[in-house]
């Protein structure tokens, strides 16, 4: 009887113990929310954009030139695998591009990402514009 007892006890102290393993990340804390800013940088060019992971869906926005759109979520915590893309388009032009990747993000963003589109490409300001600014290549489509 007391083998059953303390392999129930090791069973139900397992998800602890795993949680309790993880690494801590001092920045943010498990279910805080990440806001995402995307801002049109493109002059005089309107900006359609679309948003989703794979369950929330943000809907099509529309941006003006300067203009900035902004979603909110909670990431994964445990196995940190949240995945948001967007289709940008404007005049004949069409891109993709994973706009918040868990494993890319979670450091340079915090619990702030601040984007601006360009025609070569999105741009992330790290630390809310108060770090380095690094811009990326569209996504290829197949």
């Amino acid at each position: 009887m007391i083998t059953i007892n303390k392999f129930v006890l090791f069973v139900v102290m397992l998800p602890t113990i795993f949680v309790a393993s993880q690494p801590i990340d001092t920045n943010t804390f498990p279910f805080e929310k990440v806001t995402i800013y995307v801002t049109n940088n493109m002059t005089n060019t309107q900006l359609t954009m679309y948003c989703k992971d794979k369950h929330h869906n943000f809907g099509t926005q529309t941006l003006k030139s300067g203009e900035t759109y902004s979603f909110k979520f909670i990431p994964a915590y445990i196995f940190r695998r949240s995945l948001y893309f967007c289709h940008f388009s404007w005049n004949s032009e069409s891109h993709y591009f994973d706009i918040y990747v868990q494993t890319r993000d979670q450091h340079g963003c915090d619990k702030d990402c601040y984007w601006h589109i360009k025609e070569s490409g999105p741009c992330k300001d790290n630390a809310g514009g108060k770090g380095v600014t690094q811009c990326f290549h569209w996504k290829k489509t197949t």
